[in-house]
């Protein structure tokens, strides 16, 4: 092998490392539905005892969200990959807007243990968008602007005062 050719295999193999290529084509797919008008933070919940599992519409997974910003599933994860999501507003009639593409921007993922309602713990796990009309660009879309500071503890404790009486 050449110092030419050696070269050039390096350079790809560096290429790819930092782009972070792998042989994984996994995606997220999901299908963010939230209130008309709504702005702010909103939460999906996983693995929430007595939610609903998802559904799908194709190959994406769909979260309604609610008039509070958030969605629960007792589906047990979140799919990770390449964020190929889709967001629009959606009506009281079921008509879809979407939401472009500088108004929305996706947040980090969390998760913590909860014996509530289970004799033993459990994981919830959680993912987070943040959404705005007002401050829309890239500014925004890059982690600047925040709009609404959200307090996440606030939404877990709805979220398990609600679903441990359905598991009463």
């Amino acid at each position: 092998m050449t110092i030419k050719t050696i070269v050039r295999i390096a350079i790809v193999w560096a290429i790819l490392t930092v782009t972070g290529c792998s042989a994984s084509n996994e995606k997220t797919n999901d299908l963010y539905l939230l209130p008309e008008g709504y702005e702010g933070i909103a939460y999906a919940f996983y693995n929430v005892k007595n939610a609903p599992p998802l559904t799908k519409e194709g190959d994406y997974d769909v979260y309604l969200m609610n008039e509070k910003g958030y969605f629960v599933t007792s589906t047990p994860d979140m799919e990770y990959g390449r964020i190929t999501d889709k967001y629009y507003y959606i009506d009281k009639q079921g008509q879809r807007k979407p939401i472009q593409d500088g108004c929305v921007r996706a947040l980090g993922t969390g998760g913590f243990s909860t014996s509530i309602g289970e004799p033993e713990s459990i994981e919830i796990r959680y993912t987070g968008i943040e959404v705005t009309q007002t401050n829309c660009g890239k500014a925004f879309k890059e982690g600047e602007n925040s709009t609404l500071a959200e307090d996440v503890d606030a939404v877990i404790d709805e979220i398990l005062k609600e679903y441990e009486k359905a598991s009463n």
